[in-house]
């Protein structure tokens, strides 16, 4: 039977599903939609829920049509039309009858993992409140998926517009009034203990607004504003499937979202050979003397100026090492005297000056600062640049004895941190007590620990390796708890699965047979997490701001973690393991996004002459790009924040267009 409802003047048209018409099962519920609108006095009033059959005080006709999509699912088009000036907000709502809110998974990819646990009470969670509403642009695609564990059964909900009309907002918070294709996506609790999935158009955020790191703002309702005589479209799509677990269907969401955005390449202006050139000039301008340490300035520039700081880190945000030796290839590569006498004399103060009298690597060198923490992390990536170097100069003849027994003596102080479980602290003193036993970055000791074991000929560091690679493998993919890798922030983050990925990568390349497709196999399922972060969609900007002047593509940029809501050039070498994989795997998904990755990041925001794009130095290439509704501290949405460290991101950009590097390491050191 069809019903059909046509009310004339004060106009609603409601069609509803035929009895035979394609359904969901039946533990799916659909809920009526809702529409309100704002007064000009900034009241929110209901005007319109579906199937009640009341005739609205508004003028609108309201069309719905429900199509059958080829995976089971169905697509819901709702179809607006005003016959006079009004501001509306859709809300439409599934709820999941068979399954407990408080057993239950959610995944919205790049912002939300299971229940954000990991997160602080100042960053969305299930710790502040059970039901959250976020602005479709904090995703890396427009989908809410609420997954049940003990039935392997999830459900999702997609937004399936294009998303190309974004205006600033006048507030952010509260109601307001605007024209944009932003809406949002809910997940949560509905009842007593059901699941819950959500969609507002355009977006609402509840019963926060997370704008800027670690402060939750109000609550936040837009209205769009729809003129007499247009006709507004929203779609939604819900559809349902199995995933033997959390990784499962993480897996199985990239997979489908990659098919349905099919991100291609961005097209470069610059060739890799030109972007290193520009990028090369960081290295003079940040070149920084202490009293006994020279370096390059990483940390905390004024992004419009980028003035020297003269603050020298190693590894994670500086990346000295890595710079240097980035510079010293360079200077060889282009036979440039200059370049290679810059890089020695980095690289000569730190390795007479660097180390502390127990041996850790300087990380944070300025003024008066008084080191008194060390990280796991940037340990590690002083320790396998390093090891980079050692090798680098014995290939053009030249030996460092000294340097060479103080890292192989770190290495063995660093196996002595390692638990029995395989796991390494998060961060420790000069004396290396602990100071945080976090172990949601041991992956990243593996890299240094298996180059060692070749460079200095010693089984007991593959050992290490292989047992940290143990723990990863129980605490971190086991668990899908990928965690703790981003230094200022504690919680589900990009880096941790890239950083996984890329460790058994690198384990695999040193095991036989039977242990290296359990490494590759590894791998994969981290990689998949890793790519859950980076944007398969181009995310729209407001006219005259400085990433929609600068025709921005984000598709290929990755969100950072749930407590950093922005995207950046962070990859390394992360897109040459997706490469490897493909052709382990003959998975081309893997292939084609390291591409777009590539492709996106490498030039689109690299500051040169013409293209300045906001900073204020050519080669330093920016690092917080606020591509949603957020400031890192200054400016929001379509800008980039007012201070930035730019080391790491030369040193990102430098890595992806040198492919091959660990590998050659590995051949040349048996």
């Amino acid at each position: 039977m069809i019903r059909l409802t046509i009310l004339v003047g004060s106009a609603i048209c409601l069609i509803a599903c035929a009895d035979n018409s394609p359904k969901l099962p039946e533990y799916i519920q659909e809920h009526p939609l809702e529409i309100s609108v704002l007064n000009e006095e900034g009241a929110e009033t209901e005007i319109y829920v579906e199937d009640r059959g009341e005739a609205s005080k508004q003028d609108i006709t309201v069309i719905k049509k429900v199509t059958p999509t080829l995976d089971g699912g169905l697509l819901y088009a709702y179809t607006i039309s005003a016959e006079k000036d009004l501001d509306i907000n859709l809300h439409k709502t599934w709820s999941v009858t068979n399954s407990s809110f408080q057993k239950a998974e959610f995944l919205l990819p790049g912002f939300w993992y299971k229940r954000n646990m990991r997160s602080p009470e100042t960053a969305p969670s299930f710790k502040t409140a059970d039901y959250w509403s976020f602005r479709e642009d904090r995703m890396s695609t427009p989908a809410a998926i609420a997954f049940n564990p003990e039935l392997q059964q999830w459900i999702k909900l997609e937004r399936m517009d294009d998303l190309v009309r974004e205006e600033t907002p006048d507030s952010t918070g509260g109601k307001i009034s605007i024209r944009t294709d932003i809406g949002s996506l809910g997940i949560g609790k509905m009842g007593e203990d059901h699941m819950q999935l959500a969609a507002n158009f355009p977006f609402t955020e509840v019963p926060k607004s997370y704008q800027s790191k670690l402060k939750l703002n109000p609550q936040w309702k837009a209205f769009y504003s729809l003129e007499k005589g247009e006709t507004l479209t929203v779609s939604w799509k819900v559809s349902h499937g199995n995933a033997a677990d959390f990784t499962a269907l993480v897996t199985q969401t990239w997979e489908q979202a990659y098919d349905r955005h099919l991100p291609r390449p961005v097209a470069h202006k610059k060739t890799d050979a030109e972007i290193k050139e520009i990028l090369s000039n960081y290295f003079y301008e940040s070149y920084a003397e202490t009293k006994d340490l020279k370096g390059f300035a990483g940390l905390w520039f004024d992004t419009q100026t980028c003035e020297n700081t003269g603050v020298l880190s190693v590894g994670f945000c500086g990346k000295t090492f890595a710079n240097a030796y980035n510079l010293l290839e360079y200077g060889y590569e282009q036979n440039n005297d200059e370049h290679k006498a810059l890089a020695r004399k980095v690289l000569d103060s730190y390795y007479a000056n660097g180390f502390t009298d127990t041996g850790l690597i300087r990380e944070l060198v300025y003024g008066e600062n008084a080191e008194d923490v060390y990280t796991l992390r940037k340990q590690s990536e002083g320790l396998k640049n390093i090891l980079f170097l050692l090798d680098f100069d014995k290939q053009h003849g030249m030996e460092h004895p000294k340097l060479e027994e103080t890292i192989e003596n770190l290495m063995h102080q660093f196996a002595k941190l390692q638990d029995d479980e395989g796991g390494f602290p998060r961060k420790f003193d000069t004396s290396f007590a602990v100071l945080d036993d976090s172990r949601g970055s041991t992956q990243s000791i593996i890299t240094p620990m298996i180059m060692a074991a070749r460079y200095f000929k010693e089984p007991k560091f593959l050992e290490v390796a292989v047992k940290a690679g143990n723990y990863s493998e129980k605490y971190i993919i086991d668990q899908a708890d990928y965690f703790s890798s981003t230094l200022d922030a504690n919680c589900e983050d990009k880096e941790a699965a890239a950083i996984a990925a890329v460790s058994f990568y690198h384990l695999a390349l040193t095991a036989q047979e039977d242990m290296r497709k359990k490494y590759v196999a590894l791998a994969q399922k981290a990689a998949y997490f890793g790519l859950s972060w980076y944007y398969l969609y181009d995310v729209p900007f407001a006219e005259g701001s400085l990433l929609k002047e600068a025709e921005l593509k984000t598709r290929g940029w990755g969100n950072v973690s749930t407590e950093n809501n922005h995207i950046d050039v962070w990859a390394f070498d992360f897109p040459h393991v997706l490469n490897w994989l493909s052709e382990e795997t003959q998975e081309k998904r893997f292939a084609e996004m390291s591409e777009v990755i590539t492709s996106s990041i490498k030039d689109q925001m690299l500051p040169y002459e013409g293209h300045m794009v906001g900073v204020g130095k050519k080669g330093y290439m920016p690092e917080i790009i606020q591509h949603t509704v957020w400031d890192y501290g200054a400016n929001g949405k379509g800008y980039l924040n007012a201070h930035m460290s730019v080391g790491w991101t030369v040193a990102s950009i430098w890595e992806v267009l040198t492919p091959g590097r660990f590998q050659g390491f590995m051949d040349r050191n048996p």
